[in-house]
């Protein structure tokens, strides 16, 4: 069970492994709930932030995230022979699937389980790596208020993987899945509507993590929508989790620096980096939302979703899903 203030009115959203929340009052800021923090030992050393950390926090309770994501990609298996660190003949091979949804850390440490490279190996190659080789990655633009560069650009898929890869060569095969996922339909339709690629990318990476029920996304997704158009915050609880869950624990230094940049009940607009890898159906409803006039929405412990043009309208519609 899932608690958050909304606009100052406390709505319970019910979470079992379909993890979604609903944006916050439309002018005002707001505190909201947070996953728990699930330490880990991998880390990799990050650049400070040249902006403080606000000082007042919106966590106000822990929280059980949703550790698996509602579906995995049913996609074909993607299968190549880009890795050349062991002799031909001699290579091991494992067969990984990376469910739509997972953060690059969740990523590593899957990879980790099945023996292709270590998480810490995965995290540090991702940073430091030259992939501009890849156009989509070369178009990434340069903000020092981005974590993990790769985050949202390792297309979610069944892959098969050589044990004791190059963490190099598994990036680039998850990398090579997304250059083949995103068309030139999709990069115009991007203009058209007034985003960069990455932008969209950021926003269904969003949308992925806070629709647990699959047919919602395209509603989902007009919320933030029509958010965005009119400068409103965002105010996704997914984001919070994501900085909680995936960032804090698997960077050194000052952990708090992304906080502000990746919350969005803090950051005006989408946060400076995707915070899951967001599969074909979260990109298309990122692309293609449903027009609506909403900017809220709610669920209850059913997955059905509730949504409200008005504060007014949200508080009902609590009170329907039988939120107490």
């Amino acid at each position: 069970m899932m608690k958050q203030i909304i606009g100052g009115v406390l709505a319970i959203s019910l979470c079992l492994s379909l993890a979604s929340c609903s944006p916050a009052q439309k002018d005002g800021s707001s505190e909201s709930s947070t996953a728990s923090s699930q330490a880990t030992s991998s880390t990799v050393s990050l650049p400070e932030s040249s902006l403080p950390e606000d000082s007042s926090s919106p966590l106000s309770s822990s929280l059980e995230p949703s550790e698996t994501p509602v579906s995995e990609t049913d996609a074909p298996v993607v299968s190549d022979d880009s890795d050349t660190s062991q002799p031909s003949g001699q290579r091991e091979t494992v067969r990984v699937t990376i469910p739509e949804g997972f953060s690059l850390a969740q990523i590593g440490e899957r990879l980790e389980q099945n023996g292709v490279c270590t998480k810490a190996d995965l995290l540090e190659t991702a940073n430091s790596y030259d992939f501009s080789y890849y156009p989509l990655v070369a178009a990434i633009p340069d903000d020092p208020n981005r974590c993990f560069k790769l985050e949202g650009y390792l297309f979610p898929n069944t892959y098969d993987f050589y044990v004791n890869m190059k963490p190099q060569d598994a990036l680039g095969k998850m990398l090579r899945g997304m250059e083949s996922a995103i068309t030139a339909e999709d990069q115009a339709r991007a203009q058209e509507l007034g985003y960069s690629m990455d932008q969209i990318i950021i926003l269904a990476s969003v949308i992925e993590r806070e629709a647990g029920n699959k047919n919602e996304v395209k509603n989902v997704s007009s919320v933030f929508h029509n958010r965005l158009k009119v400068g409103q915050k965002l105010q996704a609880d997914a984001t919070i989790t994501y900085v909680e869950n995936y960032l804090k624990p698997n960077i050194t230094g000052d952990i708090n620096r992304y906080n502000s940049f990746y919350n969005t009940y803090k950051c005006d607009a989408l946060p400076s980096g995707s915070i899951a890898n967001p599969g074909r159906r979260a990109l298309d409803a990122a692309l293609y939302p449903a027009d609506t006039n909403y900017y809220y929405f709610v669920n209850d412990a059913n997955a059905n979703y509730y949504y409200a043009e008005t504060f007014e309208e949200h508080q009902a519609n609590i009170q329907n899903a039988g939120i107490k």
